[in-house]
């Protein structure tokens, strides 16, 4: 008989994972996004609980947390705590819900206080894929207590058996691993195929190629039989299509906030709303905007117009309690039509029957791209509701003439990547396990899933290299009948001139092609010709050039060469799997040597202090020791340290800071930090330490010494999001300085002032959870707004 819980019949992979949690295993669990992993969590916390025992449960990102918290609140209430880096609820709590960042800091700031947690619950395993974070699970899981058993759950894995082996590998206790492939509500991929239609995989190719055939670069003037031919249903505008099919609710994912807010201004002219639920939709706008003090706030009439047709956009750019009220709405099924940027994808629980994405490629901070099928994959998931939706329908739009087949069809249809270890020890995880191991620091690479991955590679690559030393051997090498000469180089040397000479007479048959014989007696042309016939000169004087066996002996050299460079590759990629990470360790050590943070027998003072700090560490351990901080106002410092966590870009305006001595004191400060950098250098560090960014400085200052939030307009072109990110990023900082300064007598007091300075109005974080919980409290009673 079927399991129950919480009123739903389990599925066999959530009936496996909860027994393996009775059994007190660890549980790996894989599993498409909306497949119902969320469950087994649930479960874990509820039987920690009933057993009287602790349990983390950590999210990759702080709007995560604060959904864990709240829902988990609402069952367990003063049961419930939270730690991240904006927000300390109920510390003590049997429960908590953290950051994954706050876990590991935990580990290495004392974990002793880990001694009575059963369980850790790691939610978005698969972050340990992410390229700048993904460190921190690894160093999660390799550094926990050995007693503590782990929920890992993960989007789909491939190689989510290795992945379990390496977990095995360095936890004592069994590891129950579970892959789960089907969803509960099937997904449905087309392509909105731009200015022709809805069509499959198959049928946006065939559009392809015949317009590339028949010169036509706009599909709108292809007449519909021949789309119909294709296998298109012609239509114009996705939006349209999905609002006639009844497709809606969706969620339209857009890479960039502007789009976003684009998007939603054009469609909002539209209706998507009937009577009655316009009016349900305004009144608890309006009833949750009270709630959240936000009738005065600039933005409540430009929602309360979007909404009011169903139409809204969320993004990071947005005030956080906005995005909190915008998050209810769709809850409530009356937002139809949301358009969003791929964070909205991460964790948060909030289907829609639709998913639609405006394109395939995205600027990722550093180039365009397309994306990755795994992310491809996670906002795609998205889509079917269960209970709700018998399929989930997902659209893509792509250009016909200008999208990339190839890419369109690995996105869409191709198989999801690998994780790879990200491991990448900061400062301060170096710093404490330099603390604990000394000289055998290295011997903790050994454990890190990337030495794990790279062992096994290493394994394939000998194998192969074996395979390849048979073959060389085998193989019947060239010999020439004139003596003192060494084939191979000969043969080598006549290849590259041949190379060589064709590569160049095929640049001027292109050119006679474009631009006529005259032309290439010219100029660089001319030089071209005249340094072929030096080559061919060289190639003649080679014994090669006449030899009667030059025929047979050119295909055995290829074939021997061809292995050799196989070798060879093999050769390095096994050299570089092999000490890639030890030597990054090694080059930080040396920079924490020549900077006095350690010696032979350990941490010195700045190491230990610099040990302390997660994210900044070295500016703030430099600027301390310096004696920068001693001589400063509470303004001043929080000025200082958000020249220290800011990172301006393009396109956003600042207005100047006025204070001179202020200024100069910037200055000073960024002359300790690029002697930090000046020493990463010396050493080859690759990620040089941030130099100080004082783009926001007058900004802070101005709400530091306690001016109105709508007053910062003056102050910077930043989205009212990323202004409250960047005060909260402050305010981190300042309580991890806090706390390793509890002892200093003026510095300490100083500190706490500075985060009273910052903390208010909408940057308080707890304030806003706090008023979360208590409409949950409410709704419970039956007072909430939703009543």
């Amino acid at each position: 008989m079927r399991m129950l819980y919480k009123g739903y019949i389990l599925d066999p992979f959530q009936e496996r994972a909860i027994r393996a949690i009775e059994e007190d295993k660890s549980v790996i669990v894989a599993a498409p996004t909306g497949a119902g992993k969320t469950l087994i969590a649930e479960y874990a916390v509820e039987k920690c609980l009933e057993r009287e025992r602790k349990i983390i449960y950590t999210a990759p990102i702080k709007a995560l947390s604060n959904q864990k918290y709240r829902d988990f609140y609402a069952d367990y209430g003063d049961m419930i705590g939270i730690m991240t880096g904006d927000v300390v609820l109920n510390p003590d709590a049997p429960a908590l819900i953290m950051t994954t960042e706050i876990f590991r800091n935990t580990i290495f700031e004392d974990i002793s206080r880990l001694d009575d947690i059963d369980y850790v619950i790691f939610d978005e395993i698969h972050y340990i894929n992410d390229i700048q974070r993904g460190t921190v699970w690894e160093e999660s899981i390799i550094f926990a207590p050995q007693h503590i058993k782990f929920v890992c759950l993960s989007a789909t894995m491939p190689n989510l058996d290795q992945f379990a082996r390496w977990m095995q590998s360095i936890r004592r206790h069994p590891i129950e691993v579970i892959n789960e492939e089907s969803r509960p509500v099937p997904l449905e991929h087309k392509l909105y195929i731009r200015n022709a239609g809805i069509g499959d995989l198959e049928a946006f190719k065939s559009l392809r190629r015949y317009m590339k055939e028949n010169g036509v670069d706009d599909a709108r003037y292809i007449d519909a039989d021949v789309l119909k031919r294709f296998g298109i249903e012609p239509y114009d505008g996705l939006v349209e299509y999905m609002k006639s099919n009844d497709r809606l609710p969706c969620l339209f994912f857009c890479f960039s906030r502007s789009r976003c807010e684009e998007y939603a201004r054009w469609y909002s002219k539209r209706d998507f709303l009937n009577e009655h639920e316009r009016q349900e939709m305004i009144d608890l706008y309006e009833r949750l905007c009270t709630q959240f003090n936000l009738m005065e706030e600039p933005g409540y009439e430009r929602f309360k117009r979007m909404l009011s047709k169903g139409v809204a956009y969320h993004h990071a750019g947005i005030l956080p309690t906005f995005k909190e009220v915008i998050e209810r709405l769709f809850t409530s099924g009356l937002i139809k039509l949301l358009f969003t940027t791929e964070t909205f994808a991460v964790g948060i629980n909030m289907p829609a029957r639709t998913v639609a994405f405006e394109g395939l490629e995205k600027y990722d901070g550093v180039e365009f791209r397309y994306l990755k099928t795994r992310e491809y994959h996670q906002m795609a998931g998205r889509a079917g509701r269960r209970g709700i939706d018998p399929v989930g329908y997902v659209y893509a739009q792509v250009d016909p003439y200008s999208a990339d087949p190839d890419e369109v069809e690995r996105i869409v249809a191709g198989p999801v990547e690998p994780i790879e270890s990200q491991f990448n020890l900061s400062y301060a995880s170096i710093l404490n396990l330099y603390d604990k191991y000394k000289g055998n620091i290295y011997d903790v690479c050994d454990l890190s899933l990337g030495n794990f991955q790279a062992l096994e590679l290493v394994e394939r690559l000998e194998k192969e290299l074996r395979r390849l030393n048979r073959r060389a051997r085998e193989l019947k090498r060239p010999v020439c009948i004139r003596e003192g000469v060494d084939p191979m180089k000969v043969l080598r040397r006549y290849v590259e001139l041949q190379d060589e000479i064709g590569s160049m007479r095929e640049k001027l048959r292109e050119a006679r092609r474009r631009f006529g014989p005259r032309r290439i007696r010219r100029g660089e042309f001319g030089r071209m010709k005249v340094q072929i016939g030096k080559l061919e000169r060289k190639r003649r004087a080679l014994p090669c050039n006449k030899c009667p066996y030059r025929k047979s002996c050119l295909p055995l050299y290829k074939a021997v060469a061809e292995v050799e460079a196989q070798r060879k590759m093999i050769r390095d990629r096994k050299k570089e799997a092999e000490r890639g990470l030890k030597e990054r360790i090694a080059r930080r050590l040396d920079v924490l040597w020549d900077l006095g943070y350690i010696d032979e027998e350990g941490l010195l003072p700045r190491g230990r202090f610099a040990s302390q700090i997660y994210g900044y560490e070295m500016q703030v351990t430099q600027l301390f020791f310096g004696g920068h901080f001693e001589r400063l106002s509470e303004d001043q410092i929080n000025v200082l340290i958000m020249a220290i966590v800011f990172e301006s870009k393009k396109d956003e305006w600042f207005a100047k800071l006025r204070d001179k001595e202020i200024k100069r004191m910037l200055s000073r400060a960024k002359s300790e930090v690029e002697f930090i950098r000046q020493c990463e250098l010396k050493h080859n560090i690759a990620d040089l330490t941030p130099q100080l960014d004082d783009s926001f400085s007058a900004a802070m200052l101005a709400w530091s010494q306690g001016c109105k939030f709508q007053d910062l307009r003056s102050y910077t072109s930043l989205a009212e999001g990323d202004i409250v990110r960047a005060f909260r990023n402050a305010i981190d900082l300042l309580r991890q300085m806090r706390r390793v300064l509890r002892e200093h007598p003026t510095l300490y007091p100083r500190i706490n002032g500075c985060i009273d300075r910052i903390k208010r109005d909408v940057v308080d974080a707890e304030r806003e959870l706090r008023m979360d919980t208590d409409m949950e409290r409410e709704s419970l009673s039956g007072t909430s707004c939703y009543a």
